[in-house]
């Protein structure tokens, strides 16, 4: 039989080719390696134990560490995850991370095998690479049997309570007994005897005299000249209003001006008087809540008339001429 001589010539193009892709893989495996590891492969139920994740792969290698949420099966629960750690060793990257992993079911646990998503430089396709699936051993609460029966749990034990415990909640109740009682005797200590005459505290300077000089003192600020004419007229109709609580026994304060000019009806003022203070207080109601603004006359017209109206409700009716509005 005649040998081709071609033979040994293909034989040494496969082998050469058979070789070429074998380093081809051996270099693509190199790129990533993973290794997944337990730090004890036997806990009891509830304990916790660490899973390490190192990923050791070349610069320039792109990795994508998986991203489980809450467990790695049914019965293998994730309590927390690190960060990712990175460090150099020689000359290639190691990426690490841990899972914190614990179990409530006892048995041999398998424990899936974690998929890691890379790209090489200058290469748009997406390789994976998982690690090994590990075994872990979850193992009960022995329970001695032989002596003892298994008995329902004891319920709570009555605790006496000590003076210790009991004194401070007394303190207290003794401390508010004690404020009460001394605010019933002030009460009835300042509470005036029957038929006891009840002297009306006097002010220091009479009504009259506060106004004009809070007049006076508002006027040389020259606010509406300044263009606060809101800050000039508030506080004009505000000195005012107290003038007529304190000098006719009138609630102004809290009361709008509509009611109290309807009080002031109610009592024996001048001549007049009542128009001048409807002009102060509606003039600042304007200014006020209606955002009108003033001309400049009447901003003097309404000082002007305000110290008119402290003037004549303060003289004696015998003293009083007939003033009419400026």
């Amino acid at each position: 039989m005649r040998v081709s001589q071609e033979f040994p010539f293909q034989l040494l193009l496969s082998l050469m080719l058979v070789l070429s892709m074998q380093s081809a893989s051996n270099l693509h495996a190199q790129d990533v390696r993973v290794q997944a590891t337990l730090d004890t492969t036997a806990i009891r139920i509830g304990e916790q134990t660490a899973l390490r994740l190192n990923v050791e792969h070349s610069r320039g290698v792109q990795v994508r560490f998986p991203m489980p949420q809450d467990s790695l099966s049914p019965n293998i629960e994730i309590v927390s995850r690190s960060a990712v750690d990175s460090t150099d060793e020689q000359g290639r990257a190691v990426q690490r991370q841990i899972y914190t992993l614990t179990s409530f079911t006892d048995g041999l646990h398998d424990i899936p095998a974690l998929t890691v998503q890379y790209r090489k430089p200058n290469d748009t396709a997406l390789y994976s690479i998982q690690t090994p699936i590990l075994t872990l051993t979850v193992q009960g609460v022995p329970v001695d049997t032989t002596n003892r029966q298994i008995r329902d749990i004891k319920p709570p034990m009555a605790v006496e309570r000590t003076f210790a415990e009991i004194a401070p909640y007394l303190l207290i109740a003794l401390g508010v007994i004690a404020a009460i009682a001394g605010g019933v005797y002030w009460w009835r200590k300042r509470k005036p005897v029957v038929g006891e005459e009840v002297r009306p505290s006097v002010p220091s300077l009479p009504p009259y005299q506060v106004a004009m000089e809070e007049l006076e003192r508002l006027e040389k600020e020259r606010l509406w000249q300044a263009g606060d004419a809101k800050e000039y007229h508030t506080r004009l109709a505000d000195i005012v209003r107290v003038y007529v609580e304190r000098s006719y026994n009138v609630t102004t304060l809290e009361a709008t001006s509509d009611e109290i000019l309807a009080q002031f009806r109610m009592v024996a003022a001048p001549t007049g008087s009542l128009e001048m203070l409807r002009f102060v207080l509606k003039t600042a109601d304007m200014v006020k809540f209606a955002r009108y603004e003033a001309l400049p006359d009447e901003n003097d017209r309404s000082m002007k008339l305000a110290k008119e109206f402290v003037t004549i409700t303060t003289l004696k009716p015998e003293t009083q001429e007939n003033i009419t509005l400026g």
